[in-house]
């Protein structure tokens, strides 16, 4: 879905071509995304009872699709976080093709909630991966995931409530995207960058106390001075919770 062994094979093909520290990095990022991907693909099949083979021939294509639109569909925050994978790549000695190519999967763990969102609308895709980005930057989903990713888990149940942890936070940002869909009624509303901002901003403007109190949860706990733990990413995510319900009521 992702090409991953041909990209797996072009950086086994730099032995004695690139130097080794930046042949592994880029073999660590792979298989980072590759263990996202499996995860989500194995969630998937559980859900919808379908073989592997089967889930591929539906997503595929999407997945691909998203893929060339890589990374300019972004939000600001999240190309600024590939543009730092790419330089750290490079800086370890992987060719700046690779590195491109490898920094970008990451962030297409989450493509599959973009394409549900999209058969479960009107709106096409590369639309409804904008509102989605814009979404995640404007109300703090991008900053938290990116803190509990960065977490360093001690055993193998805390590694489980990680997990699921982030799992919340993709649900939520789904269900509050979903939100946002409903109340621009157009596709419109995705269709670049300024139009997504804008959307996100004109639903939160007429949520402005659930928003302000969601945000300065985020910025509080950024601004105590020491590191995100696990508690911190807790009521992050909990503050983000109360937020998407929000977005499930129907304003009156």
């Amino acid at each position: 879905m992702l090409r991953i062994p041909a990209l797996w094979d072009s950086v086994a093909a730099l032995d004695g071509k690139a130097p080794a520290a930046g042949q592994m990095a880029l073999f660590r990022r792979t298989s980072a995304a590759l263990r996202g991907a499996t995860f989500w693909l194995t969630r998937r099949a559980a859900r919808d009872k379908l073989e592997v083979d089967a889930l591929v021939r539906v997503y595929g294509p999407s997945f691909q699709g998203l893929l060339k639109l890589m990374p300019g569909i972004l939000s600001p925050s999240n190309r600024r976080r590939v543009e730092s994978r790419v330089r750290q790549l490079t800086a370890a000695g992987a060719p700046l093709d690779k590195a491109r190519a490898v920094a970008v999967l990451q962030p297409m763990t989450i493509a599959g909630d973009l394409v549900d969102l999209a058969e479960a609308s009107s709106w096409e895709l590369p639309n409804v991966a904008r509102l989605y980005h814009a979404v995640g930057e404007a109300f703090g989903f991008d900053r938290v995931r990116q803190a509990a990713g960065a977490y360093a888990v001690g055993d193998s149940f805390e590694r489980m409530a990680l997990r699921r942890l982030i799992e919340d936070l993709l649900t939520q940002q789904s269900d509050l995207t979903r939100a946002v869909m409903a109340f621009a009624g157009g596709a419109q509303a995705g269709e670049d960058a300024r139009h997504a901002h804008d959307a996100a901003s004109a639903w939160s403007a007429l949520r402005f106390e659930k928003v302000a109190i969601a945000r300065k949860t985020i910025d509080d706990i950024e601004a105590s001075g020491s590191d995100w733990t696990f508690a911190k990413l807790t009521i992050a995510n909990a503050a983000l919770r109360e937020l998407a319900a929000e977005g499930g009521k129907r304003r009156r």
